[in-house]
């Protein structure tokens, strides 16, 4: 049975579909990134590793990448609420 994410080519066992809100990104409290105040979109994406593709997610402000989180380097990822 073909998935959505395997549709468009996207090979991750669980491929993100919601639109995600904020990332944490240390445990301390203002550590996180999150839509507004210039942020404009937050993505999953993946990266070639050595071995495997590489669990990301990249932080945009309009059309510049600003920053870029390996999954192993997030606290926690947060979704915006279904309408």
């Amino acid at each position: 049975m073909a998935t959505v994410g395997a549709e468009r080519g996207d090979n991750r066992e669980h491929p993100v579909e919601q639109e995600i809100q904020w990332i944490q990104i240390s445990e301390r409290e203002d550590d996180f990134f999150a839509l507004g105040d210039g942020i404009t979109r937050i993505e999953a994406c993946t990266k070639s590793g050595m071995h495997a593709n590489i669990p990301y997610v990249r932080v945009w402000k309009g059309d510049v990448a600003v920053a870029e989180f390996c999954q192993h380097q997030i606290v926690g990822v947060y979704f915006k609420e279904s309408k």
